[in-house]
């Protein structure tokens, strides 16, 4: 199978190299400030990188769910998922995320255990449980 090249990035950072770890991350339409914590360093002016793959795990999750639901005509009034980074030294991998789904409507038991399986069928989720590779290349000047 030939892989399709994107014809644009799905994400991009740039740093304005006026010192600082503040960084521009443009992601579809959007851009923000991605920052770490001043403890670390930073000037906490935005999400740092661990707190982007959590919101991109967060926010498949809600995506996916509401998508088998609404395939299914099941009623979410609303929904609150909630993902927690843990780096854990001594266990491997070091990285864990905790994830918390809230759901509001009218489910039954069936329902929303079905729910909370799909959640593992999110895409992010697949990603981080089974990996990705990581192919680098050096841009031009």
């Amino acid at each position: 199978m030939t892989e399709t090249p994107a014809t644009r990035p799905s994400a991009t950072a740039d740093d304005s190299g006026h010192g600082g770890l503040q960084t521009f991350v443009t992601a579809g339409p959007a851009t923000i400030v991605a920052d770490i914590a001043a403890a670390k360093g930073g000037l906490d002016l935005g999400p740092d990188p661990h707190e982007l793959v959590c919101a991109g795990l967060a926010a498949c999750t809600s995506m996916t769910l509401r998508l088998y639901a609404n395939q299914k005509n099941w009623d979410i009034a609303a929904m609150h998922v909630e993902v927690f980074h843990h780096f854990d030294a001594d266990q491997t991998p070091h990285d864990r995320f905790e994830r918390t789904i809230t759901l509001e409507g009218n489910l039954n038991d069936e329902q929303r255990e079905r729910l909370f399986q799909i959640a593992d069928k999110c895409p992010i989720h697949k990603l981080l449980t089974a990996g990705a590779r990581v192919v680098t290349t050096v841009g031009g000047e």
